[in-house]
């Protein structure tokens, strides 16, 4: 896997310990280009991205990796679908009902699975076609549109 690791968010409370590998500089790989090697780093860190770049991020990557241990909706995995990126995401919490059949989900204590799923989603192309055909679908039916419907028949049937 020659692609980086980008890491978007600001650092936990009390996390250097856990993220210090992540600055080792044996965690590095070579590209060629047409007339030199050159070294990249494995593992990129962006403690904030303004929207245009993290659309772009998106947009580029093979696949969102969204682990999250809870979560009121799952807003960045939605918006990973959208974008027709694949996406790796926590078994808990909101997450299954918001990326239903679309991503691929794991517990998100398992590093094992995740180290699986990652894996899986790297070297297969059809697999990350096929997740990105079902996140388009899945994303559509979170449109502002259909919230405006969903709303005004709860609304109808309350009042």
């Amino acid at each position: 896997m020659n692609a980086p690791l980008v890491i978007v968010g600001a650092q936990a409370w009390k996390s250097e310990e856990e993220l210090r590998l992540l600055n080792d500089e044996n965690i590095r790989f070579l590209q060629m280009t047409d007339r030199e090697i050159i070294t990249r780093k494995r593992v990129i860190q962006l403690s904030y991205a303004p929207f245009s770049l993290l659309v772009s991020l998106i947009r580029g990557a093979k696949v969102t990796l969204f682990p999250s241990l809870y979560e009121g909706f799952g807003l960045p995995a939605l918006e990973s679908m959208s974008l027709g990126t694949p996406v790796i995401c926590s078994n808990t919490s909101s997450l299954p009902e918001v990326v239903g059949d679309a991503a691929m989900m794991v517990d998100p204590y398992d590093t094992a699975a995740l180290t699986r799923a990652i894996r899986a989603l790297d070297s297969d192309a059809d697999l990350r076609a096929e997740l990105s055909r079902k996140g388009f679908i899945q994303a559509a039916k979170y449109t502002p549109a259909l919230y405006r419907e969903r709303l005004a028949a709860t609304y109808a049937r309350i009042l």
